[in-house]
């Protein structure tokens, strides 16, 4: 079939965007009812970095942060119990799009890549070329397995695509750039920037020129009437959400005019931090208690409960910020009738924590509010609303798009169909997130933080820390006990047994293939 070449659509996108963004007109015709005569279903995914479920108010929350997501989940599956593989991006991103855990696709490290023998075993590769497949992130992470995996992607879009203005390190986002993610990180970010992820350049010359320069350029970094906390940015550049969502609803009505099914995977920024949001939604919320939690060992800051709650009052308007642009792109969706033959799905790589001594998520502690996350699936046409609360992972992701494309579902999958997707709910089935950023990709487990949950029961294994917590678990019961503040380890002794050698279990056999490099 033939198709325009990326870059030549990427020039009429870029355009036809910013021509979108300035004057609001959207097509007012409808497409056909099939999505512009598509032989099977789209599926559209559409990840929200670093939201955790217990931030929206469609899973609770006591501030209405997402009414959007809420209109989403009226005609959708909603999974109350949904899990990240990891608790930041590398690890949570590649167990979406693998269908398998950290410690077995080994993307656990900051800026890592899964590894090479799995490295076909993605959404993309797996959905084959009866669809045409896209990918945007703007997480330089999640956009380095774009590009691993790009020989099954027919529109890697780059990186800085929707940008609003340009930061010193956009001087490295060529196409070239585009087409090789990880080639970008390692020069930039490990060589050149100053306090961007590393906290020293490997060039401290060149380090120093990148901090005056964005000093003397810091235009969009300052408060302003729209935006009292300056502009959104992702290290690399600034960005608004209206020009953001503008884009990406292009690039959705591009997808479904063709004539086999599209498969599109949109990785945003927002919510993670800086958290920035529009005027309009600042202090909106009332406030709220925050619960004081002890001071974890394994935490860096001595924050206490009241240092927090600014931040989180911040992170709240910053997540209604994008819900609101995220409802005007479930409008436009909807009015070109692509909503009629499109799968949906609203998900999140990892959550955010602000208790026991943490800020955001660089952390080892693997508490819910970090590793519990958004998952909601609207089906085409619209369907019921159906609530699940069996826990389920996002290794489960994989395999029900392989179920949604009629695919066979290949070997060595570690997650499951999720319930109402020919799956059933199961209390009894253990889910695991794993988090060892320090421990190396090509060794052993030695150094890291698991977490297992069976049903209600939660536990955490912290292994290879130093002092008490070079063998530790904690034991919560989820559904007396949301806030995890009862470990129960030394209470529950037979549930803590049994769990504690399943998990144990299930590391050693992660470790054997590794085994002989120790």
């Amino acid at each position: 079939m033939a198709h325009t070449s990326r870059r030549d659509f990427l020039k009429l996108l870029a355009a036809f965007s910013a021509n979108l963004a300035l004057s609001g007109f959207w097509p007012a015709h409808k497409a056909l009812s099939n999505g512009g005569g598509n032989e099977r279903p789209n599926i559209i995914i559409l990840l929200f970095d670093a939201m955790s479920a217990r931030n929206l108010s469609v899973y609770g929350y006591a501030r209405r942060t997402t009414p959007n997501l809420e209109r989403l989940a009226q005609r959708s599956s909603v999974y109350h119990s949904h899990y990240s593989g990891g608790n930041f991006t590398t690890p949570g991103t590649a167990s979406l799009l693998t269908g398998m855990y950290p410690w077995t696709h080994r993307a656990f490290d900051e800026g890592g890549l899964v590894k090479r023998d799995l490295a076909d075993h993605n959404i993309f590769s797996l959905a084959g070329d009866e669809y045409y497949r896209a990918g945007f992130s703007q997480n330089i992470w999640a956009d380095m397995f774009l590009a691993q995996f790009r020989t099954a992607i027919e529109e890697h879009i780059p990186m800085g695509t929707f940008k609003y203005a340009d930061k010193f390190l956009d001087l490295f986002m060529d196409q070239s750039a585009a087409a090789d993610s990880a080639l970008l990180y390692h020069a930039v970010d490990q060589f050149l920037t100053l306090g961007a992820v590393h906290p020293w350049p490997g060039s401290l010359s060149l380090g120093y020129l990148n901090y005056l320069y964005i000093s003397a350029h810091s235009g969009p970094d300052q408060p302003s009437k729209e935006y009292p906390f300056g502009h959104p940015n992702n290290v690399y550049y600034f960005y608004e959400h209206p020009t953001v969502m503008a884009g990406i609803s292009n690039v959705v009505q591009k997808l479904a005019t063709q004539t086999s099914g599209a498969l599109g995977y949109f990785h945003l920024w927002t919510p993670h931090e800086p958290f920035r949001p529009r005027r309009e939604f600042v202090n909106i919320f009332p406030g709220i208690t925050i619960i004081n939690k002890p001071h974890h060992p394994l935490s860096t800051t001595t924050r206490s409960p009241g240092d927090y709650a600014s931040i989180i009052e911040r992170y709240d308007e910053y997540i209604a910020d994008i819900d609101s642009e995220f409802g005007k792109l479930l409008d436009r969706l909807e009015q070109s009738g692509i909503l009629e033959n499109s799968y949906v799905i609203v998900t999140s790589d990892h959550g955010q924590l602000f208790e026991r001594g943490v800020e955001y998520h660089t952390t080892p502690l693997l508490y819910d509010p970090i590793i519990h996350i958004p998952l909601i699936i609207s089906e085409p046409g619209g369907g019921i609303h159906r609530d699940f609360h069996a826990p389920t992972s996002a290794v489960d992701v994989l395999p029900t798009l392989m179920y949604l494309a009629k695919k066979q579902l290949p070997k060595g999958l570690e997650g499951r169909l999720l319930p109402g997707f020919g799956g059933t709910e199961d209390m009894t089935r253990s889910i695991f997130t794993v988090e060892a950023k320090e421990n190396s990709a090509f060794q052993p487990l030695t150094e890291a933080t698991i977490s297992m949950i069976k049903g209600n029961m939660k536990m955490i294994y912290y292994t290879g820390y130093k002092g008490a917590y070079r063998n530790q678990f904690e034991l919560y019961d989820l559904s007396n006990d949301i806030e995890e503040l009862k470990n129960l380890i030394g209470k529950d002794q037979v549930a803590a047994r049994q769990m504690q050698d399943e998990l144990l279990s299930a590391l050693d056999l992660a470790n054997q293939p590794y085994a002989k490099n120790k």
